[in-house]
């Protein structure tokens, strides 16, 4: 099955233009069997300094996009996009974290890499830049890393897969793909082939690190 693990709807990315029912619409009229729902989770974002109820708010629109996609049969897997307020407005994509770690560091934007690193694969999780070389490039500290994402968002025009190929190769890191998807251009058919079995985003990142055979 191929999904897109780069997905974000209205409900919580300002930047998105369709809510989460026309988001998963649109990905299963392209031919995607799923989404990963990497939302934004950037500080200023949240204006009243209530950063507790942005992470409830966060999470509770990934329980109602996997309940649609559930609905009519689309896997919609949780993850974040979250912005790196220490490196520039890097965007680091997590998977394999469950909503309660959002809920329970809803501040995580202002962590150090370190922090992050070690945080998240306490848990199980996978740390992902997203299109570091996208419109400048700026690339995390890869030792803190498991892999870095290969840009497929029409608009840009480029994919820097042969800058992401070059990284993953000299660091050890796993390629991925998501479309980035904001309704701002056509939806693109996009993302990693996966085995059909995946239950859950824990499988999921699963395969996307032990697997040598995955398919962009």
């Amino acid at each position: 099955m191929l999904i897109d693990l780069h997905a974000h709807s209205s409900g919580i990315s300002h930047c998105c233009r369709i809510p989460y029912d026309e988001v998963i619409r649109t990905a299963k009229e392209a031919g995607l069997c799923g989404i990963v729902l990497t939302n934004h989770y950037p500080k200023y974002y949240v204006t009243d300094g209530d950063y507790a109820a942005f992470a409830r708010r966060y999470t509770e629109e990934f329980r109602l996009a996997k309940a649609y996609g559930d609905s009519v049969g689309m896997k919609v897997f949780f993850g974040a996009e979250v912005t790196m307020e220490r490196y520039g407005g890097a965007h680091l994509l997590l998977y394999a974290i469950p909503e309660s770690f959002i809920e329970e560091n809803p501040t995580l934007f202002d962590w150090t890499m370190e922090e992050m690193y070690n945080r998240v694969k306490a848990i199980g999780g996978t740390l992902v830049q997203a299109h570091p070389y996208r419109k400048v490039k700026n690339l995390l500290p890869t030792e803190y890393l498991d892999g870095v994402e290969v840009n497929c968002h029409p608009l840009y025009g480029k994919s820097d897969f042969a800058e992401m190929v070059e990284i993953a190769t000299e660091n050890h890191l796993i390629l991925t793909c998501g479309g980035d998807y904001h309704a701002d251009t056509y939806r693109p058919k996009c993302g990693v082939y996966l085995p059909d079995t995946l239950a859950d985003s824990i499988e999921l990142v699963r395969y996307l690190v032990e697997d040598t055979s995955l398919t962009l």
